[in-house]
């Protein structure tokens, strides 16, 4: 198990480490923003991973003005994103470096504008897609399509 995974501050160290109060963890934890582990005995037990999910979740309704349902947005995006990140970077693995350096420079942005526009800008664009498709099976397929 990942370190910061597992569960070892209690509440009243977690809402110390925050700025949150208890009763403010109870309550993301009820609403399913966080879930901390449980002893055997019952006791929350929050990971480094929690902490940093209840600073983000304080960040967000504090400094940002974010209410709860759009925090839930976020985390949501965010923890989609990583999995993205992940896919990608496991794509990067397969790449041979010649396609790896011509899609780093495709998303670089060297070409003028965001966007590419024309026909060589849409040509310039397929031949790129074309030269990093990944066979993916049917498992990551699956569970791309659940999120």
């Amino acid at each position: 198990m990942d370190p910061r995974e597992r569960g070892v501050y209690s509440i009243g160290i977690v809402s110390q480490m925050t700025g949150l109060h208890d009763q403010t963890i109870r309550q993301y934890e009820k609403l399913g923003l966080v879930t901390p582990k449980r002893s055997a005995g019952g006791t929350r037990r929050f990971s480094e991973n929690d902490v940093t999910r209840l600073q983000a979740i304080s960040s967000l309704t504090r400094d940002m003005g974010v209410n709860l349902a759009g925090v839930e947005i976020i985390l949501r995006m965010r923890t989609r994103q990583d999995g993205l990140l992940s896919l990608i970077n496991e794509m990067f693995k397969h790449m041979d470096s010649a396609t790896r350096s011509r899609f780093e420079s495709f998303i670089r942005g060297d070409e003028p504008g965001l966007v590419p526009t024309g026909a060589a800008g849409l040509a310039r664009v397929t031949r790129v897609a074309d030269s990093v498709r990944i066979e993916i099976d049917d498992d990551d397929i699956l569970t791309i399509k659940r999120d």
